[in-house]
Formats: structure tokens, sequence, C-alpha cells
């Protein structure tokens, strides 16, 4: 998942709804193994996920695959 991509939460505040990935949170464990959560966006709170409670949807999130497309918005 990217930093800005719309995604379904099904563990959300209260109950499954949508939210903008806004951080992402990176863990490196001794054992040479690595921790990811998400910060995720919902109804104006920032609420820290698993990435098994996030659902990322292919088809909508297509256009985020175009490298060229996201290397010019970041620079």
């Amino acid at each position: 998942m990217r930093i800005g991509e719309l995604v379904w939460v099904k563990n959300g505040p209260s109950t499954p709804t949508w939210g903008i990935v806004v951080n992402e949170l990176v863990v490196f464990l001794t054992d040479n193994s690595v921790m990811v959560s998400y910060e995720v966006l919902i109804d104006s709170v920032v609420w820290s996920v698993d990435s098994t409670d996030v659902l990322q949807f292919e088809y909508y999130n297509r256009h985020l695959n175009d490298e060229n497309r996201l290397d010019a918005t970041i620079g």
C-alpha cells in the first residue's frame, strides 16, 4: 500500500469504513523479519491498523502503479 491510497478498513473505529493511508510504520525485528502497520485517516481521526485489517482495491488503485506518474508527484 502507498501513502494517499484509498482503502477499506475492515476493523474500523466502530464499523467497517473507508480511509486514506497517511503513514506506513516499519519495524525491523531481530530475526531479520519486518513488521508493517499503517496509519489511516478515518472520519478526521488517524487510526493505527495492521495490514490484515485493511483491504486494497486493485482496480480502483491501478493508477497508483504508474511509477513515472508517482515520481513526478514526489519530486
